[in-house]
């Protein structure tokens, strides 16, 4: 039997792992819409969060006194999402994953994008379970791509479609298993895993796309990481847990 530590430094490296697939696939997708491949990504992303919600609370589950909370969070997740797909389709797959790793520098200044989002999810989870607030964003996320429709989806073959499925489904079982980790353990234990997504996107993007990093890239992405764990550890000094998801 794991204990709650144990279970937590598991499912962070699960998270990761979740993660580092998805943006294989985001990256691989060029050739279809963004839009569209924002589409899979929300609706395929729903199937993980109905799955958790209780029975009892399944009537009614979407019920929420906070709904203004919710825009915001919802608001600033797109952005950042569109962003990420963007980059991960111009830039080098290390050179992504490194500026994500950023989000923390700019919560301690109330910054944009990935930050907003986690300061926005820091607010909701003192009052709503986890999976309402992924359920109002990656129902957003699919409300939203259908409107792009007009602007040219494309019919995906058999293969590409089970890939770009995966993309909403890893991303939706990623963000849980990220959640569940902080539930179940302190964030200064398994935050230092979310660099492993750095070796990994390093590792694949040579393989893959023949992308090597170059010193300065690897040295920025240094200096982020240092500064991001500086950061955790001096919340966690004074009491605070902050915890940043990337809500893709």
């Amino acid at each position: 039997m794991l204990s709650k530590n144990q279970l937590g430094i598991l499912y962070m490296f699960l998270s990761v792992c979740a993660f580092s697939i998805m943006d294989l696939i985001v990256k691989w997708s060029g050739e279809y819409p963004l839009g569209q491949v924002l589409f899979f990504r929300g609706f395929f992303g729903l199937l993980p969060t109905l799955l958790i919600i209780p029975k009892e609370n399944f009537k009614k589950f979407y019920l929420t006194k906070r709904p203004g909370l919710h825009f915001l969070r919802c608001f600033a997740g797109i952005i950042a999402l569109i962003s990420i797909f963007i980059a991960l389709r111009r830039l080098p797959l290390a050179t992504v994953v490194s500026i994500s790793f950023a989000a923390p520098i700019f919560t301690t200044i109330f910054c944009l994008g990935l930050s907003y989002v986690a300061i926005t999810i820091r607010k909701l989870s003192t009052t709503e379970p986890v999976y309402l607030i992924s359920f109002y964003f990656t129902a957003t996320i699919t409300l939203v791509s259908i409107f792009t429709i007009p602007y040219g989806w494309i019919l995906p073959s058999f293969k590409d479609f089970i890939l770009l499925s995966m993309v909403g489904i890893l991303g939706g079982v990623a963000n849980l298993l990220l959640s569940q980790s902080y539930k179940l353990s302190e964030v200064s234990l398994v935050t230092p895993l979310k660099y492993l997504a750095l070796i990994f996107a390093i590792i694949f993007g040579y393989l893959i796309w023949d992308e090597v990093p170059t010193a300065k890239g690897l040295f920025g992405a240094g200096l982020v990481i240092i500064s991001s764990i500086i950061i955790f550890r001096r919340e966690i000094y004074y009491n605070k847990q902050l915890s940043v998801t990337r809500n893709e």
